[in-house]
């Protein structure tokens, strides 16, 4: 044997960040590489659900979502994923302004729900929690 260890650890599936504002992206894209972690980013929800969709093998491990967005918001995106076998089961914690809007059922379905801007160290927290799984 060469000595390598048997349990290695393989690179870890991104997080997506999906929100219409770069600065946000930017911000969360760094918090997130700041903690070792990988990211893509889409701007919006149908440029989420293309990289989610378009290529088979194509897996995120956590996926942090503005809702008002062009194009497709949040609120599209997250009703489509539900639809999604593969797609149902990646955990989202939705970063927006307008969180306070969704009913309790809705929060419910969420992984974690942050009014923006969000505290950081709260977030990172809880994308430690989500991933460690």
């Amino acid at each position: 044997m060469s000595g390598v260890p048997v349990a290695r650890r393989v690179a870890a599936d991104p997080i997506l960040v999906v929100d219409d504002s770069e600065d946000s992206r930017v911000t969360l894209r760094e918090m997130l590489e700041s903690m070792g972690l990988p990211v893509v980013e889409a701007q919006n929800g149908q440029e989420a659900l293309e990289l989610l969709t378009q290529e088979p093998g194509a897996k995120v491990q956590l996926i942090l979502l503005d809702l008002d967005m062009p194009r497709m918001s949040g609120w599209e995106l997250l009703k489509l994923l539900k639809s999604y076998v593969r797609l149902s089961r990646i955990p989202v914690v939705v970063i927006s302004r307008h969180a306070g809007e969704l009913s309790a059922e809705e929060a419910r379905r969420l992984d974690g729900l942050f009014r923006a801007p969000c505290e950081m160290p709260r977030l990172q927290a809880m994308v430690e929690a989500l991933i460690s799984h």
